[in-house]
Protein backbone atom coordinates (compact mmCIF):
# COMPACT_ATOMS: atom_id res chain seq x y z
CA UNK A 1 0.00 0.00 0.00
CA UNK A 2 1.45 3.41 -0.93
CA UNK A 3 1.42 6.36 1.43
CA UNK A 4 -1.21 8.03 -0.73
CA UNK A 5 -3.56 5.14 -0.17
CA UNK A 6 -2.95 4.80 3.59
CA UNK A 7 -5.95 5.73 5.77
CA UNK A 8 -5.30 8.48 8.28
CA UNK A 9 -5.92 6.00 11.10
CA UNK A 10 -3.66 3.23 9.76
CA UNK A 11 -0.86 3.37 12.38
CA UNK A 12 -2.29 0.52 14.44
CA UNK A 13 -2.84 -1.74 11.41
CA UNK A 14 -0.51 -3.88 9.31
CA UNK A 15 -2.91 -4.59 6.46
CA UNK A 16 -5.28 -2.38 4.47
CA UNK A 17 -9.05 -2.82 4.75
CA UNK A 18 -10.63 -5.41 2.46
CA UNK A 19 -12.01 -3.64 -0.62
CA UNK A 20 -15.59 -4.55 0.23
CA UNK A 21 -15.14 -3.37 3.83
CA UNK A 22 -13.68 -0.07 2.62
CA UNK A 23 -16.56 0.39 0.18
CA UNK A 24 -19.18 -0.24 2.86
CA UNK A 25 -17.66 2.37 5.16
CA UNK A 26 -17.11 5.00 2.49
CA UNK A 27 -19.45 8.00 2.88
CA UNK A 28 -17.72 10.54 0.66
CA UNK A 29 -20.36 10.28 -2.06
CA UNK A 30 -22.97 11.91 0.16
CA UNK A 31 -21.12 13.71 2.97
CA UNK A 32 -19.07 15.78 0.50
CA UNK A 33 -21.87 18.35 0.77
CA UNK A 34 -20.57 19.05 4.28
CA UNK A 35 -17.26 20.35 2.86
CA UNK A 36 -17.92 24.10 3.37
CA UNK A 37 -18.90 23.47 6.98
CA UNK A 38 -15.91 21.21 7.56
CA UNK A 39 -13.64 23.99 6.39
CA UNK A 40 -15.24 26.51 8.76
CA UNK A 41 -15.07 24.03 11.64
CA UNK A 42 -11.41 23.41 10.78
CA UNK A 43 -10.62 27.11 10.80
CA UNK A 44 -12.33 27.59 14.17
CA UNK A 45 -10.36 24.65 15.58
CA UNK A 46 -7.11 26.03 14.20
CA UNK A 47 -7.72 29.31 16.02
CA UNK A 48 -8.43 27.38 19.23
CA UNK A 49 -5.08 25.58 18.82
CA UNK A 50 -3.40 28.93 18.26
CA UNK A 51 -5.04 30.42 21.37
CA UNK A 52 -3.82 27.43 23.36
CA UNK A 53 -0.23 27.98 22.19
CA UNK A 54 -0.18 24.75 20.17
CA UNK A 55 0.18 26.58 16.84
CA UNK A 56 2.09 29.73 16.05
CA UNK A 57 0.25 32.54 14.35
CA UNK A 58 2.15 31.75 11.15
CA UNK A 59 1.24 28.07 11.30
CA UNK A 60 -2.42 28.87 12.01
CA UNK A 61 -2.46 31.23 9.04
CA UNK A 62 -0.92 28.60 6.77
CA UNK A 63 -3.42 25.93 7.81
CA UNK A 64 -6.41 28.28 7.43
CA UNK A 65 -5.21 29.23 3.95
CA UNK A 66 -4.80 25.57 3.00
CA UNK A 67 -8.24 24.68 4.38
CA UNK A 68 -9.89 27.40 2.33
CA UNK A 69 -7.99 26.36 -0.81
CA UNK A 70 -9.15 22.77 -0.40
CA UNK A 71 -12.72 23.97 0.20
CA UNK A 72 -12.62 26.13 -2.91
CA UNK A 73 -11.32 23.23 -5.01
CA UNK A 74 -14.03 20.90 -3.75
CA UNK A 75 -16.65 23.53 -4.52
CA UNK A 76 -15.22 24.00 -8.01
CA UNK A 77 -15.02 20.25 -8.63
CA UNK A 78 -11.25 20.32 -9.13
CA UNK A 79 -10.12 18.64 -5.90
CA UNK A 80 -8.33 15.32 -6.43
CA UNK A 81 -9.94 12.84 -4.07
CA UNK A 82 -7.93 9.79 -3.03
CA UNK A 83 -9.23 6.20 -2.96
CA UNK A 84 -8.37 6.15 0.74
CA UNK A 85 -10.61 9.13 1.49
CA UNK A 86 -13.39 7.53 3.51
CA UNK A 87 -15.28 10.74 4.03
CA UNK A 88 -15.11 14.46 3.42
CA UNK A 89 -13.35 15.05 6.75
CA UNK A 90 -10.39 12.80 5.97
CA UNK A 91 -10.26 14.13 2.41
CA UNK A 92 -9.95 17.73 3.57
CA UNK A 93 -7.35 16.89 6.19
CA UNK A 94 -5.37 14.91 3.64
CA UNK A 95 -5.52 17.88 1.26
CA UNK A 96 -4.12 20.17 3.94
CA UNK A 97 -1.32 17.74 4.83
CA UNK A 98 -0.35 17.39 1.16
CA UNK A 99 0.07 21.14 0.97
CA UNK A 100 1.80 21.75 4.28
CA UNK A 101 3.40 18.49 5.40
CA UNK A 102 4.14 18.40 9.13
CA UNK A 103 2.44 21.75 9.74
CA UNK A 104 -0.76 20.41 8.20
CA UNK A 105 -0.48 17.29 10.33
CA UNK A 106 -1.01 19.46 13.42
CA UNK A 107 -4.61 20.28 12.37
CA UNK A 108 -6.27 17.28 13.98
CA UNK A 109 -4.85 17.72 17.49
CA UNK A 110 -7.61 17.77 20.09
CA UNK A 111 -10.40 16.80 17.73
CA UNK A 112 -11.92 13.64 16.27
CA UNK A 113 -14.08 12.89 13.30
CA UNK A 114 -16.70 12.06 15.92
CA UNK A 115 -17.08 15.66 17.11
CA UNK A 116 -16.20 17.11 13.72
CA UNK A 117 -18.98 15.35 11.84
CA UNK A 118 -21.60 16.50 14.34
CA UNK A 119 -20.30 20.06 14.16
CA UNK A 120 -20.52 20.02 10.38
CA UNK A 121 -23.94 18.40 10.40
CA UNK A 122 -25.39 20.86 12.90
CA UNK A 123 -24.12 23.77 10.81
CA UNK A 124 -25.61 22.21 7.67
CA UNK A 125 -28.94 21.57 9.39
CA UNK A 126 -29.17 25.15 10.63
CA UNK A 127 -28.70 26.41 7.06
CA UNK A 128 -31.20 23.84 5.75
CA UNK A 129 -33.75 25.02 8.31
CA UNK A 130 -33.30 28.57 7.01
CA UNK A 131 -34.19 27.45 3.49
CA UNK A 132 -37.12 25.32 4.64
CA UNK A 133 -38.49 28.13 6.79
CA UNK A 134 -38.45 30.40 3.75
CA UNK A 135 -40.60 28.05 1.66
CA UNK A 136 -43.02 27.47 4.55
CA UNK A 137 -43.41 31.23 4.90
CA UNK A 138 -44.01 31.52 1.14
CA UNK A 139 -46.81 28.95 1.41
CA UNK A 140 -48.31 30.77 4.38
CA UNK A 141 -48.18 34.13 2.58
CA UNK A 142 -49.85 32.66 -0.51
CA UNK A 143 -52.65 31.30 1.67
CA UNK A 144 -53.00 34.66 3.44
CA UNK A 145 -53.29 36.48 0.12
CA UNK A 146 -56.12 34.27 -1.09
CA UNK A 147 -57.83 34.38 2.33
CA UNK A 148 -57.81 38.15 2.26
CA UNK A 149 -59.40 38.13 -1.20
CA UNK A 150 -61.98 35.51 -0.22
CA UNK A 151 -62.95 36.41 3.32
CA UNK A 152 -66.60 36.48 2.20
CA UNK A 153 -66.54 33.73 -0.45
CA UNK A 154 -68.92 31.02 0.75
CA UNK A 155 -68.32 27.34 0.14
CA UNK A 156 -69.27 23.98 1.64
CA UNK A 157 -67.13 22.85 4.52
CA UNK A 158 -66.67 19.09 4.65
CA UNK A 159 -66.24 16.27 7.12
CA UNK A 160 -65.58 12.72 5.92
CA UNK A 161 -65.14 14.36 2.47
CA UNK A 162 -68.92 15.07 2.49
CA UNK A 163 -70.66 18.43 2.61
CA UNK A 164 -71.13 19.44 6.27
CA UNK A 165 -71.69 23.15 6.97
CA UNK A 166 -71.17 26.44 5.13
CA UNK A 167 -67.81 28.14 5.64
CA UNK A 168 -65.82 30.76 3.81
CA UNK A 169 -62.95 29.98 1.49
CA UNK A 170 -60.77 32.31 3.54
CA UNK A 171 -61.55 30.31 6.67
CA UNK A 172 -60.70 27.01 4.97
CA UNK A 173 -57.39 28.28 3.62
CA UNK A 174 -56.41 29.75 6.97
CA UNK A 175 -56.77 26.32 8.54
CA UNK A 176 -53.80 25.32 6.40
CA UNK A 177 -51.96 28.56 7.24
CA UNK A 178 -52.32 27.98 10.99
CA UNK A 179 -50.78 24.54 10.60
CA UNK A 180 -47.79 26.09 8.83
CA UNK A 181 -47.42 28.67 11.61
CA UNK A 182 -47.12 25.80 14.07
CA UNK A 183 -44.51 24.19 11.81
CA UNK A 184 -42.49 27.40 12.01
CA UNK A 185 -42.81 27.33 15.80
CA UNK A 186 -41.66 23.72 15.87
CA UNK A 187 -38.61 24.43 13.72
CA UNK A 188 -37.86 27.49 15.86
CA UNK A 189 -37.81 25.39 19.01
CA UNK A 190 -35.62 22.83 17.27
CA UNK A 191 -33.23 25.57 16.19
CA UNK A 192 -32.69 26.76 19.76
CA UNK A 193 -31.76 23.25 20.81
CA UNK A 194 -29.67 22.59 17.69
CA UNK A 195 -27.40 25.63 18.03
CA UNK A 196 -24.87 23.84 20.26
CA UNK A 197 -21.26 23.24 19.25
CA UNK A 198 -19.90 19.68 19.70
CA UNK A 199 -16.38 20.67 18.61
CA UNK A 200 -13.86 19.86 21.29
CA UNK A 201 -15.71 16.81 22.57
CA UNK A 202 -13.14 14.74 20.69
CA UNK A 203 -13.75 11.05 20.23
CA UNK A 204 -15.85 10.97 23.41
CA UNK A 205 -13.84 12.40 26.36
CA UNK A 206 -12.45 15.77 25.14
CA UNK A 207 -8.63 15.97 25.28
CA UNK A 208 -5.81 16.91 27.59
CA UNK A 209 -5.14 20.00 25.47
CA UNK A 210 -6.39 23.28 26.94
CA UNK A 211 -8.81 24.32 24.20
CA UNK A 212 -11.45 27.00 24.70
CA UNK A 213 -14.63 25.29 23.52
CA UNK A 214 -16.82 28.31 24.22
CA UNK A 215 -14.67 30.52 22.00
CA UNK A 216 -14.86 27.88 19.26
CA UNK A 217 -18.65 27.81 19.56
CA UNK A 218 -18.80 31.59 19.22
CA UNK A 219 -16.54 31.54 16.17
CA UNK A 220 -18.90 29.11 14.46
CA UNK A 221 -22.01 31.09 15.34
CA UNK A 222 -23.41 28.55 17.80
CA UNK A 223 -25.33 29.81 20.82
CA UNK A 224 -23.65 27.39 23.23
CA UNK A 225 -21.05 24.66 23.58
CA UNK A 226 -21.64 21.04 24.54
CA UNK A 227 -22.29 20.19 28.19
CA UNK A 228 -21.27 16.51 28.04
CA UNK A 229 -18.71 15.15 25.59
CA UNK A 230 -20.25 11.67 25.32
CA UNK A 231 -23.66 13.17 24.64
CA UNK A 232 -22.13 15.56 22.09
CA UNK A 233 -20.78 12.80 19.85
CA UNK A 234 -23.23 9.96 20.40
CA UNK A 235 -26.70 11.49 20.44
CA UNK A 236 -28.54 12.27 17.24
CA UNK A 237 -31.68 13.78 18.68
CA UNK A 238 -30.85 16.95 16.75
CA UNK A 239 -31.26 14.91 13.56
CA UNK A 240 -34.23 12.93 14.82
CA UNK A 241 -36.08 16.07 15.95
CA UNK A 242 -35.35 17.83 12.67
CA UNK A 243 -36.81 14.85 10.83
CA UNK A 244 -39.85 14.85 13.12
CA UNK A 245 -40.46 18.54 12.43
CA UNK A 246 -39.93 17.93 8.72
CA UNK A 247 -42.30 14.98 8.71
CA UNK A 248 -45.09 16.94 10.41
CA UNK A 249 -44.55 19.85 8.03
CA UNK A 250 -44.54 17.54 5.01
CA UNK A 251 -47.82 16.09 6.26
CA UNK A 252 -49.35 19.57 6.43
CA UNK A 253 -48.13 20.32 2.91
CA UNK A 254 -49.55 16.98 1.81
CA UNK A 255 -52.99 17.87 3.16
CA UNK A 256 -52.87 21.27 1.49
CA UNK A 257 -51.89 19.59 -1.77
CA UNK A 258 -54.76 17.13 -1.38
CA UNK A 259 -57.23 20.01 -1.13
CA UNK A 260 -55.74 21.68 -4.20
CA UNK A 261 -56.15 18.47 -6.19
CA UNK A 262 -59.68 17.89 -4.88
CA UNK A 263 -60.86 21.45 -5.45
CA UNK A 264 -59.63 21.32 -9.06
CA UNK A 265 -61.64 18.17 -9.83
CA UNK A 266 -64.04 18.85 -12.72
CA UNK A 267 -66.99 17.69 -10.61
CA UNK A 268 -66.38 20.62 -8.23
CA UNK A 269 -64.46 23.09 -10.42
CA UNK A 270 -63.76 25.28 -7.41
CA UNK A 271 -60.24 26.20 -8.56
CA UNK A 272 -58.05 26.20 -11.64
CA UNK A 273 -54.39 25.29 -11.35
CA UNK A 274 -52.04 27.48 -13.35
CA UNK A 275 -50.51 25.74 -16.37
CA UNK A 276 -47.03 26.31 -14.95
CA UNK A 277 -47.89 23.91 -12.12
CA UNK A 278 -49.82 21.29 -14.09
CA UNK A 279 -48.86 18.70 -16.69
CA UNK A 280 -50.53 17.00 -19.64
CA UNK A 281 -51.03 13.44 -20.73
CA UNK A 282 -48.87 11.67 -23.28
CA UNK A 283 -52.02 10.05 -24.72
CA UNK A 284 -55.05 12.20 -23.84
CA UNK A 285 -54.78 15.66 -25.41
CA UNK A 286 -57.37 17.33 -23.20
CA UNK A 287 -55.79 16.56 -19.82
CA UNK A 288 -54.37 19.09 -17.40
CA UNK A 289 -53.24 17.11 -14.40
CA UNK A 290 -52.48 18.44 -10.88
CA UNK A 291 -49.09 16.73 -10.78
CA UNK A 292 -47.41 19.25 -8.47
CA UNK A 293 -50.18 18.80 -5.92
CA UNK A 294 -50.07 15.03 -6.28
CA UNK A 295 -46.30 14.86 -5.87
CA UNK A 296 -46.32 17.20 -2.88
CA UNK A 297 -49.06 15.03 -1.41
CA UNK A 298 -46.90 11.92 -1.81
CA UNK A 299 -43.64 13.36 -0.47
CA UNK A 300 -44.90 13.20 3.12
CA UNK A 301 -44.46 9.44 3.05
CA UNK A 302 -40.87 9.76 1.90
CA UNK A 303 -39.96 12.22 4.66
CA UNK A 304 -41.67 10.03 7.25
CA UNK A 305 -39.62 7.11 5.95
CA UNK A 306 -36.44 9.08 6.63
CA UNK A 307 -37.58 9.71 10.21
CA UNK A 308 -38.37 6.03 10.70
CA UNK A 309 -34.99 4.99 9.26
CA UNK A 310 -32.99 7.20 11.62
CA UNK A 311 -35.17 6.36 14.63
CA UNK A 312 -34.63 2.68 13.94
CA UNK A 313 -30.85 3.13 13.81
CA UNK A 314 -30.85 5.01 17.11
CA UNK A 315 -33.15 2.60 18.91
CA UNK A 316 -31.22 0.65 21.53
CA UNK A 317 -27.83 2.05 20.48
CA UNK A 318 -25.44 2.32 23.47
CA UNK A 319 -23.75 5.62 24.28
CA UNK A 320 -20.51 6.51 22.54
CA UNK A 321 -19.89 6.84 18.83
CA UNK A 322 -20.83 3.87 16.64
CA UNK A 323 -20.47 3.63 12.89
CA UNK A 324 -24.23 3.01 12.73
CA UNK A 325 -24.56 6.76 13.17
CA UNK A 326 -23.20 7.29 9.67
CA UNK A 327 -26.69 6.32 8.48
CA UNK A 328 -28.16 9.61 9.70
CA UNK A 329 -26.83 11.80 6.91
CA UNK A 330 -28.41 10.32 3.79
CA UNK A 331 -31.80 10.30 5.50
CA UNK A 332 -31.63 13.87 6.76
CA UNK A 333 -30.19 15.18 3.48
CA UNK A 334 -33.01 13.47 1.59
CA UNK A 335 -35.71 14.77 3.94
CA UNK A 336 -34.47 18.36 3.85
CA UNK A 337 -34.10 18.32 0.06
CA UNK A 338 -37.52 16.73 -0.39
CA UNK A 339 -39.32 19.13 1.93
CA UNK A 340 -37.65 22.18 0.41
CA UNK A 341 -38.46 21.10 -3.14
CA UNK A 342 -42.05 20.11 -2.39
CA UNK A 343 -42.68 23.25 -0.35
CA UNK A 344 -41.27 25.56 -3.02
CA UNK A 345 -43.31 23.97 -5.80
CA UNK A 346 -46.50 23.93 -3.74
CA UNK A 347 -46.00 27.56 -2.68
CA UNK A 348 -45.82 28.54 -6.34
CA UNK A 349 -48.83 26.39 -7.16
CA UNK A 350 -50.95 27.89 -4.38
CA UNK A 351 -49.90 31.47 -5.15
CA UNK A 352 -51.10 31.11 -8.77
CA UNK A 353 -54.41 29.35 -8.11
CA UNK A 354 -57.56 30.89 -9.60
CA UNK A 355 -60.61 30.26 -7.42
CA UNK A 356 -64.16 30.08 -8.79
CA UNK A 357 -66.47 31.72 -6.22
CA UNK A 358 -69.61 31.15 -8.29
CA UNK A 359 -69.02 27.40 -8.43
CA UNK A 360 -68.44 27.34 -4.69
CA UNK A 361 -71.59 29.35 -4.08
CA UNK A 362 -73.63 26.94 -6.20
CA UNK A 363 -72.25 24.02 -4.22
CA UNK A 364 -73.16 25.84 -1.02
CA UNK A 365 -76.85 25.69 -2.00
CA UNK A 366 -76.99 22.02 -0.97
CA UNK A 367 -79.76 21.69 1.62
CA UNK A 368 -77.90 19.42 3.99
CA UNK A 369 -75.41 22.17 4.82
CA UNK A 370 -78.11 23.97 6.83
CA UNK A 371 -79.46 21.11 8.90
CA UNK A 372 -77.40 22.17 11.92
CA UNK A 373 -78.59 25.79 11.58
CA UNK A 374 -82.19 24.55 11.69
CA UNK A 375 -81.51 22.37 14.73
CA UNK A 376 -79.87 25.32 16.52
CA UNK A 377 -82.87 27.51 15.65
CA UNK A 378 -85.02 24.98 17.52
CA UNK A 379 -82.55 25.12 20.41
CA UNK A 380 -82.93 28.91 20.66
CA UNK A 381 -86.70 28.38 21.04
CA UNK A 382 -86.13 26.06 23.99
CA UNK A 383 -85.99 22.61 22.38
CA UNK A 384 -83.27 20.34 23.87
CA UNK A 385 -80.53 19.78 21.31
CA UNK A 386 -80.92 15.99 21.15
CA UNK A 387 -84.63 16.39 20.41
CA UNK A 388 -83.88 19.10 17.84
CA UNK A 389 -81.26 16.86 16.22
CA UNK A 390 -83.74 13.99 15.94
CA UNK A 391 -86.54 16.17 14.58
CA UNK A 392 -84.35 17.68 11.87
CA UNK A 393 -82.96 14.26 10.95
CA UNK A 394 -86.46 12.84 10.54
CA UNK A 395 -87.51 15.88 8.50
CA UNK A 396 -84.60 15.44 6.11
CA UNK A 397 -85.28 11.71 5.76
CA UNK A 398 -88.98 12.34 5.12
CA UNK A 399 -88.24 14.94 2.45
CA UNK A 400 -85.75 12.63 0.74
CA UNK A 401 -88.37 9.86 0.66
CA UNK A 402 -90.78 12.28 -1.03
CA UNK A 403 -88.04 13.47 -3.40
CA UNK A 404 -88.29 16.94 -1.93
CA UNK A 405 -85.76 19.22 -0.27
CA UNK A 406 -85.72 21.77 2.54
CA UNK A 407 -86.10 24.48 -0.06
CA UNK A 408 -89.45 22.97 -1.08
CA UNK A 409 -91.04 23.57 2.33
CA UNK A 410 -93.76 26.19 2.43
CA UNK A 411 -94.00 28.94 5.02
CA UNK A 412 -96.80 27.02 6.71
CA UNK A 413 -94.70 23.87 6.89
CA UNK A 414 -91.80 25.76 8.42
CA UNK A 415 -94.10 27.32 11.01
CA UNK A 416 -95.59 23.95 11.85
CA UNK A 417 -92.09 22.54 12.28
CA UNK A 418 -91.29 25.24 14.79
CA UNK A 419 -88.90 27.35 12.72
CA UNK A 420 -90.98 30.11 11.10
CA UNK A 421 -87.94 31.69 9.50
CA UNK A 422 -86.62 28.36 8.18
CA UNK A 423 -86.43 29.46 4.55
CA UNK A 424 -84.16 32.36 5.56
CA UNK A 425 -81.74 29.94 7.19
CA UNK A 426 -80.96 28.28 3.85
CA UNK A 427 -78.48 30.98 2.90
CA UNK A 428 -74.71 30.52 3.01
CA UNK A 429 -73.79 34.16 3.56
CA UNK A 430 -76.23 34.45 6.48
CA UNK A 431 -74.98 31.16 7.93
CA UNK A 432 -71.30 32.16 7.99
CA UNK A 433 -72.07 35.66 9.31
CA UNK A 434 -73.96 34.04 12.17
CA UNK A 435 -70.82 32.13 13.12
CA UNK A 436 -69.07 35.24 14.36
CA UNK A 437 -67.27 33.70 17.34
CA UNK A 438 -63.46 34.06 17.29
CA UNK A 439 -61.94 31.31 15.19
CA UNK A 440 -65.12 30.82 13.18
CA UNK A 441 -65.78 31.18 9.45
CA UNK A 442 -67.42 34.63 9.46
CA UNK A 443 -65.73 37.31 7.35
CA UNK A 444 -64.83 39.32 10.46
CA UNK A 445 -63.29 36.27 12.10
CA UNK A 446 -61.33 35.50 8.94
CA UNK A 447 -59.89 39.01 8.92
CA UNK A 448 -58.96 38.71 12.60
CA UNK A 449 -57.18 35.43 11.88
CA UNK A 450 -55.28 37.02 9.00
CA UNK A 451 -54.06 39.77 11.31
CA UNK A 452 -53.04 37.21 13.93
CA UNK A 453 -51.06 35.15 11.42
CA UNK A 454 -49.41 38.28 10.05
CA UNK A 455 -48.32 39.15 13.59
CA UNK A 456 -46.99 35.63 14.09
CA UNK A 457 -45.02 35.78 10.85
CA UNK A 458 -43.87 39.32 11.58
CA UNK A 459 -42.46 38.18 14.90
CA UNK A 460 -40.15 35.94 12.88
CA UNK A 461 -38.81 38.91 10.96
CA UNK A 462 -40.80 38.11 7.84
CA UNK A 463 -41.48 40.98 5.46
CA UNK A 464 -45.15 40.91 4.56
Amino acid sequence: MTERETPLWSGRFTRPPAPEAAELGRSLSFDVRLAPYDVEAGVAHVRALEDAGLLTAAEAGQIEKALREVGDQISAGTFAFDPADEDVHSAIERGVIRRLGDVGAKLHAGRSRNDLVMTDLRLWLLDAEDRIREVIERCALALLGHSRDHAETVMPGTTHARFAQPVTLGHHLLAHAWALVRDLDRFGGWRRRASVSPLGAGAMATSTLRLDHEATARRLGFEARFENSIDAVSDRDVVQEFLACASICATHLSRLAADVARFSDESLDWVAIDEAFATGSSMMPHKRNPDVAELARAKAGRVLGDLVAVSTVLHGLPLGYHRDLQEDKEAVFDAADTLEAAGAALAGCVATLTFHPNAMRRSAEADGLYATDIAEALVTSGVPFREAHERVGKLVASLEADERSLRDLSAEEWTAFGVPNGAELLDAARSVRARAAPGGPSPDSVRQQIEAIERALGARGLKK
